[in-house]
């Protein structure tokens, strides 16, 4: 999973934009006019950025590397505001709508096709933005995957030191940890008057997460990292270093570990004022949320009820799939069955990324090379962070890229199409590719999980038809029918939970009845209450970029080329599946 900056209520100061009215005449765009209301766009735009940009200190140093060459000059260190007062979500509100309607002020028609693709996403960013406001307290900052208590130490162990401003910056950070997160605990707080905090069992969850992470405080990733890099930082003396090493450990001793006791104090405190143990269905305006979800993290204007049937169609196609295999190889299907534990043990990471890279090269466009490591995750982290993270870096600086292991857990066994799904062709790629063609400075801010997970869960699948290590070649195919089958059946059980609002009997019935372990139900469930949508930004996220290529080889039959079609997706970035609907449309029109 992408791990960049740190998760706050509202997306940041987005610019955002407004659909149009492609009726009337086209104008000329290449006028005086057309120039003056592009080059008024271009400020506009960068205006916002630097707005937006500047609004915490992390944002800022993990979007630009050096912001002075963007002209912006760094402002106070701070990590943010996490405001969910009444009073300031009206102001919020208000502060949308006046960005919109100075966005519908711009003459569409006289923009450029890169200037109108940056104002279709925006616009549609900030009107999602605008649903989050419905139910507002459905949104949950401690999630056990995606929250602050998992993501903050990451964010903070890869702060990377250019000089010694930003070791300053990073301490300063630190020590102000205690105060945002008691903003965020404050939240959790009103959650639980309004009868919206969460159930016993995610608590519970946050609460193990927490201590593990402060087990051993002498320990801490936030110590070993900082003591691991501080030495790099040019024109420190060895005195310096060792006055900066103190002064962490002090900030992680008397700050970090102080606030993570509050967290799980607050929890402990909270536990058992959660009215609702099941699926955002079940809470007051939690179905309509899900569904603001949707557009927010997939980016799909499917509806839930489209994407139930879709998925439905899947499975089904898939399960027939593998029991058309298993009845042609029987051998092979039992032999997989008795391998599957650990068959990819023993992979050299950075050999098997450099092997898609070669591997894939007649499929996808080509990139400058790109710089890498990977490294394992501070042991601090094993038990709560994800078997495999891409990091992504700052815009002006996406040459180096990381990449990390979680060595703690069974999964690195089965690092293959992991490796694909954040290495190359991947996250890893899709983002270098992305800044390397240079966009607009905003779209960088402008998170689309549904596209970025989507692509690397999309070509995950396709790395099994690379996997030539196996003696029997159908056990790559099993492996890659059973990867759709988990994902898919896991998205379903999702939507049951969070739309349909099933119970534990009905997701066990399910489960049982397609062929699955129903005695697992109770873990997904688990999962998929705590983190509602992120299974779909994966799942639907793969399925509408099948979705498109399957339409687009359908239209242009001999005439389609993947390399082109591919190359489509990744000039387009990041972004709505329905805007990217419209630019293959145009594809297909252009090459028929």
């Amino acid at each position: 999973m992408i791990k960049r900056k740190l998760k706050r209520f509202t997306a940041i100061a987005l610019v955002v934009a407004m659909t149009f009215s492609m009726a009337g005449c086209e104008k000329n765009r290449n006028s005086a006019s057309a120039k003056k209301e592009q080059e008024k766009f271009d400020t506009y735009m960068q205006e916002s950025f630097e707005e937006s940009v500047t609004t915490d200190t992390v944002t800022l140093h993990y979007t630009l590397a050096h912001p002075e060459n963007y002209g912006i000059t760094p402002p106070e260190v701070t990590l943010g505001e996490f405001d969910v007062s009444e009073e300031t979500m009206a102001e919020e509100i208000e502060e949308i709508k006046t960005e919109i309607k100075e966005l519908e002020d711009f003459d569409y028609e006289l923009l450029t096709d890169e200037q109108q693709l940056t104002y279709d996403i925006a616009y549609d960013v900030l009107k999602t933005n605008l649903m989050s406001y419905d139910n507002p307290y459905l949104y949950e900052p401690f999630a056990y995957t995606s929250g602050l208590q998992t993501n903050l130490p990451i964010t903070m162990s890869e702060y990377t030191f250019y000089d010694e401003d930003d070791v300053k910056d990073y301490l300063e950070l630190l020590n102000q940890i205690p105060d945002y997160y008691q903003q965020c605990l404050d939240f959790e707080k009103v959650k639980s008057e309004k009868g919206f905090f969460m159930s016993d069992t995610s608590a519970d969850e946050v609460i193990r997460q927490c201590e593990e992470y402060i087990a051993d405080p002498e320990n801490n990733l936030l110590i070993a990292t900082f003591n691991d890099r501080i030495g790099d930082v040019p024109g420190l003396t060895a005195d310096q270093i060792e006055d900066y090493k103190k002064q962490n450990r002090d900030a992680v001793l008397n700050s970090v570990v102080p606030a993570y006791e509050n967290i799980i104090d607050t929890f402990e405190a909270l536990k058992g004022t959660g009215t609702n143990e099941l699926g955002l269905a079940h809470f007051e305006g939690g179905k309509e949320y899900y569904e603001y979800l949707l557009k927010s993290k997939v980016g799909t204007d499917k509806t839930p009820d489209e994407i139930i049937e879709l998925l439905d169609a899947e499975i089904e196609s898939t399960m027939g799939e593998l029991y058309g295999l298993a009845m042609v190889s029987a051998d092979s299907y039992m032999g997989w069955i008795e391998d599957y534990e650990g068959f990819y043990q023993g992979l050299d990471t950075v050999e098997t990324i450099r092997y898609f890279e070669d591997s894939f090269v007649d499929r996808f466009p080509d990139i400058p090379d790109i710089n890498f490591t990977v490294t394992p995750v501070h042991e601090s982290l094993e038990a709560i962070v994800s078997p495999a993270f891409y990091m992504t870096p700052p815009m002006d600086d996406y040459q180096n890229n990381s990449i990390y292991i979680n060595e703690g857990t069974d999964a690195v066994n089965a690092l293959w199409s992991t490796l694909a799904h954040e290495g190359i062709p991947g996250h890893m790629y899709q983002f270098v590719y992305f800044l390397s063609n240079d966009p607009e400075p905003i779209r960088t801010l402008l998170n689309f999980n549904g596209y970025c997970e989507g692509w690397a869960t999309y070509v995950e699948i396709m790395s099994f038809e690379y996997y030539t290590e196996y003696e029997d070649e159908n056990y790559a195919k099993i492996e890659a029918i059973n990867t759709k089958l988990n994902l898919l059946v896991s998205a379903r059980i999702e939507i049951g939970v969070n739309y349909q609002g099933w119970t534990l009997e009905e997701t066990a019935d399910y489960m049982t009845t397609s062929g699955f372990d129903g005695s697992m139900a109770q873990d997904i469930m688990d999962y998929v209450i705590a983190e509602p949508g992120n299974y779909q930004m994966y799942v639907m996220g793969w399925l509408e970029f099948e979705e498109l290529k399957e339409y687009a080889m359908d239209e242009l039959g001999d005439k389609f080329d993947e390399v082109a079609f591919h190359k489509v997706l990744l000039d387009a970035g990041p972004c709505q599946f329905y805007i990217l609907d419209d630019l293959v449309e145009e594809y297909v029109k252009e090459n028929k």
